[in-house]
């Protein structure tokens, strides 16, 4: 793994919370393509979860490996 996804999984550890690419980007100090080219490979490995919010890109840590569920998996359940 490189220094630049190993600081975007410590930064995201720290703040315990979801964060933007461009929240993500400044913390870490590498540009706003580079953090998402980055945070999106490390969702393919499943470290993180990614979703894209209108033009807004929101990243969170994965500690459980469980598939996401959105709204309408639960309604097709039902």
């Amino acid at each position: 793994m490189n220094p630049t996804k190993e600081r975007i999984l410590s930064v995201l550890y720290e703040e315990n919370q979801p964060m933007s690419i461009g929240e993500i980007g400044e913390k870490i100090g590498v540009s706003w393509a580079t953090a998402k080219s980055n945070v999106l490979e490390l969702s393919q490995d499943n470290l993180l979860k990614v979703k894209k919010v209108k033009k807004n890109w929101i990243v969170w840590k994965d500690e459980t490996n469980k598939p996401f569920k959105t709204c309408d998996t639960y309604r097709r359940n039902k």
